[in-house]
C-alpha cells in the first residue's frame, strides 16, 4: 500500500494487506483526530518544524518517505490520550468491519516497533541478516527492492514484524544510518532508556521502543538529512586540513638514507617514512614522507603540522631539500571528491573501474590497509591497529573500525568504485569477523 509503505512481500495477500490499511487510513484521517496530528507533526519533525518550513524541509515534508514514515509512526505508535495507538483503538472498534485475515494483519504490525538493527549479511534480491544491537538476537529478514541499496555493516532503523508463516519483514519505511555513528546512537538510546525506566519501571521494551519511536526520525534528520558539519581536530586541538608539502633534492638517496636514520623517523614496509613525535601516551604520528624521483613529500592533516615539517625537515637536510609548495584539501572538499560519479557504460568497467586499473587500484589500497595496520589511529588512543587488537580492551574498537571500512567499500562498489577484499586484514589482525558471514559463510 503506498500511502503506508508496508512491505509486500508478507505471506497476507495484497488485497487483504491494502484493504486492511485503507480502513485504518480512513479511521486514521477522521476529522476526530485532527488536533492529535497537529500535536504529532510537531513530536515527529522536532525543531526543525517549529524554525520555519526552508525549500529542503518541504521537500523532505512532502516526500513518499517522509508520508510512509511519519504514517507508520503515528498509526503504530501515536499514543492517543493514554488509551494506545491509533491501531490499538480501530481494532477495538464494533464498526471496524475487518475481515479475520485482516484483523489479523493488522495485531501483527500493531504489536511491531522500531528498532536499532545492524547488517551482518545481505542477500540481494532474498533479504537481509540483521542483529538487534539491543538483545544481540540474530534474525534473516525476507525484502527483496531495499536490498539493492542496504550493504553489510549499515545500521538500520527498522519495524520488523512477522509475516504469519513463521518469517520477518520490514514494515513501514527503513531509516539507513551511517556505520560510524552506532556507538553514538546505542549510548543515546540507552540514555533514554536509564530514564524511562526510572519514571516508568515497568514499561517493557516494546513500550519504551514504541513511546520513543519519533527518536528513529530525529536522529536520521540530525545524521543523515541536516548533519552538523564535523568540527575535526587532530590531537594538537588544530583543524584538520590535509596538506601535501613538495620539496625538491638533488641528492634523493641521500635525503632518504639521512631521514630514515634519524630517531623521529620510522620507516614503514610500504617504504614510506613516517614522522613521528614522544608523547606522555606514546608516539604519535606526524606526517609521512615520500620519494618520487627528486620530489620530496611531506603529508600531513593540518596546517600547522605542515609548518612544523618544513621547519624540521630544513634543520634535518639543510640546503639539500628547496621547498616548493603546499596543497590544502578540507575535509568537506574531499568529501565532496568522494561523492558517486556516474558509471562508465557496462562494457567498459569492471567494477566501475576499465580492465587494465581494476589492479593496479586493489594494489593501491593493499599498499595504503598493509601501512594502516602499523599506524597510530587517534580512535585507538594513537595505538596502531595490530598494537590494539592484541589488547582486549581496544579490540572491539579495531572490529569497529574493520565495519566501517568495510561498509564504506561496499556502498562504494554499489556506485560503481572498486570493491575490495578485507578477509586478509582480518587475519592479519587476528581477528574473527562477526556475524552471519562469519557463522554461515
Amino acid at each position: 500500500m503506498e500511502c503506508c509503505g508496508l512491505s509486500a512481500e508478507a505471506a497476507v495477500d495484497a488485497s487483504t494487506r491494502d484493504s486492511a490499511i485503507t480502513k485504518l487510513l480512513t479511521f486514521a484521517f477522521h476529522p476526530a483526530f485532527d488536533s492529535d496530528h497537529s500535536m504529532a507533526e510537531v513530536t515527529f519533525w522536532g525543531s526543525l518544524i517549529k524554525e520555519g518550513v526552508t525549500p529542503e524541509l518541504r521537500w523532505l515534508l512532502e516526500s513518499e518517505d517522509a508520508t510512509i514514515k511519519y504514517n507508520s509512526w503515528f498509526l503504530f505508535d501515536w499514543d492517543v490520550d493514554d488509551s494506545g495507538s491509533v491501531a490499538d483503538l480501530f481494532l477495538q472498534e464494533e464498526n471496524a468491519q475487518l475481515a479475520p485475515a485482516e484483523r489479523q494483519f493488522l495485531r501483527r504490525l500493531a504489536n511491531a516497533h522500531l528498532r536499532l538493527y545492524e547488517v551482518e549479511g545481505v542477500e540481494r534480491g532474498l533479504g537481509v541478516h540483521l542483529l538487534d544491537l539491543w538483545t544481540n538476537e540474530r534474525l534473516f529478514v525476507i525484502e527483496r527492492t531495499a536490498t539493492q541499496q542496504i550493504v553489510t555493516w549499515d545500521l538500520l532503523g527498522a519495524r520488523v514484524a512477522p509475516d504469519g508463516i513463521g518469517c520477518h519483514v520490514f514494515e513501514g519505511g527503513l531509516y539507513l544510518y551511517p556505520a560510524e555513528v552506532k556507538d553514538t546512537i546505542i549510548r543515546h538510546m540507552r540514555r533514554l532508556h536509564r530514564r524511562h525506566h526510572r519514571r516508568h519501571p515497568f514499561d517493557d521494551l516494546a513500550t519504551f521502543f514504541r513511546k520513543h519511536g519519533m527518536v528513529f526520525h530525529h536522529l536520521w534528520l540530525n545524521l543523515v538529512a541536516f548533519p552538523e558539519p564535523p568540527e575535526l581536530v587532530t590531537t594538537e586541538g588544530d583543524r584538520l586540513v590535509f596538506c601535501r608539502s613538495v620539496f625538491e633534492t638533488d641528492q634523493p638517496d641521500a635525503v632518504r638514507a639521512d631521514l630514515a636514520a634519524h630517531p623521529d623517523v620510522r620507516v614503514m614496509q610500504e617504504g614510506h617514512l613516517s614522522w613521528r613525535e614522544r608523547t606522555d601516551t606514546g608516539e604519535r604520528e606526524l606526517g609521512s614522507w615520500t620519494l618520487d624521483g627528486n620530489r620530496l613529500v611531506l603529508e600531513t592533516m593540518s596546517q600547522e603540522r605542515a609548518a612544523r615539517g618544513r621547519t624540521w625537515v630544513e634543520s634535518v637536510l639543510g640546503e639539500r631539500v628547496r621547498y616548493r609548495a603546499t596543497s590544502l584539501e578540507t575535509l568537506g572538499q574531499a568529501m565532496r571528491d568522494l561523492q558517486p560519479r556516474a558509471r562508465k557504460p557496462a562494457e567498459l568497467v569492471i567494477d566501475g573501474v576499465p580492465p587494465e586499473g581494476a589492479g593496479a587500484v586493489r594494489e593501491l589500497f593493499d599498499r595504503h590497509y598493509r601501512s594502516w595496520i602499523e599506524r597510530p589511529v587517534p580512535a585507538l588512543g594513537n595505538r596502531t591497529p595490530r598494537a590494539a587488537a592484541a589488547v582486549a580492551l581496544w579490540r572491539p574498537k579495531v572490529v569497529n573500525l574493520l565495519k566501517q571500512l568495510e561498509n564504506a567499500s561496499e556502498r562504494a562498489t554499489i556506485h560503481g568504485r572498486p570493491s575490495y577484499d578485507f578477509s586478509w586484514l582480518w587475519r592479519e589482525l587476528g581477528l574473527a569477523r562477526p556475524g552471519h558471514a562469519q557463522e554461515g559463510g
